[in-house]
């Protein structure tokens, strides 16, 4: 990549709005053992519209709680530390996304593919043991594709011909973005979770998740992707889904039709998912 494009695609990261500060707490709390509940009720309470949006989704039809939930702590006591904290996650993080409409981008399908990743890749590193915290796999799934969201927004017509020609050549999005463009959505990506100041581990996986380099981090990443494409759980412009390769493999002890065998019925992800973006 040149000193040109390294600026300009820059100049387009800067254009993001900040990352919230209520993520970056959460995320630096799950990553102590000795983290009480009571604080990331604190942190999550300490953001209203966090707060407000999580106790809607709490007290919708879809979780069809007994009783009408008042607050964060009743709302852990009756759901679980992690789902609580990946909500406040999925809230904050996409409330981050750029608004205006572009046609070669569906913010819908984008968050459903985005979110179902998340949740997919979280479900993956506990069921086969991944050496990796929790926090950070569902965090980079969720983030992993928001290059996309920065080229759809501040380089719509080159992105739209890279979709374009993805889809009549049958190529991976990262492929014809390269040709287009001169780079793709996980290097723009990487730079964007750079801005925000994400840990180095998370900015690697977002970065890499398309060059095949293997970490528990990015492997639960790459298996939920191609398992959330593959069901066709939203899309974010590249259908093409990949085989495991060895390593990965190697990582989870089989083929994706195996580990799906292990994972069960997904299809909740989906409806969890359609119930976030819909609330």
């Amino acid at each position: 990549m040149n000193d040109d494009l390294q600026n300009k695609l820059m100049g387009m990261v800067d254009k993001m709005p900040p990352f919230p500060k209520s993520v970056h707490r959460i995320i630096d709390l799950s990553a102590d053992i000795n983290c009480a509940a009571k604080d990331l009720v604190q942190v999550i309470e300490h953001d209203p519209v966090i707060t407000m949006k999580l106790l809607k989704l709490v007290n919708s039809a879809f979780f069809a709680l007994s009783r009408s939930i008042a607050s964060v702590r009743h709302a852990l006591v009756y759901l679980g530390l992690n789902t609580v904290k990946n909500l406040a996650l999925s809230i904050a993080t996409v409330d981050s996304l750029p608004r205006k409409k572009v046609v070669c981008f569906n913010t819908h399908e984008f968050l459903l593919h985005s979110l179902t990743t998340a949740s997919i890749a979280q479900k993956i590193a506990k069921k086969f043991d991944v050496e990796s915290d929790a926090t950070d796999v569902f965090v980079a799934a969720l983030l992993h594709d928001f290059g996309k969201a920065v080229l759809a927004q501040f380089e719509t017509e080159l992105f739209t011909q890279a979709v374009t020609e993805a889809a009549a050549n049958q190529e991976s999005l990262h492929l014809a973005e390269l040709r287009v463009i001169g780079a793709d959505h996980a290097q723009v990506g990487g730079m964007l979770a750079k801005k925000w100041d994400l840990p180095k581990e998370l900015v690697d996986c977002i970065q890499q998740h398309h060059q095949g380099v293997s970490s528990p981090l990015g492997d639960c990443v790459f298996a939920a992707n191609q398992i959330s494409k593959q069901a066709e759980f939203g899309r974010s412009g590249n259908t093409i889904v990949e085989e495991f390769p060895d390593y990965i493999i190697q990582r989870f002890g089989g083929s994706m039709q195996e580990m799906l065998d292990q994972l069960g019925d997904l299809s909740g992800e989906k409806e969890k998912a359609s119930a976030f973006i819909n609330m």
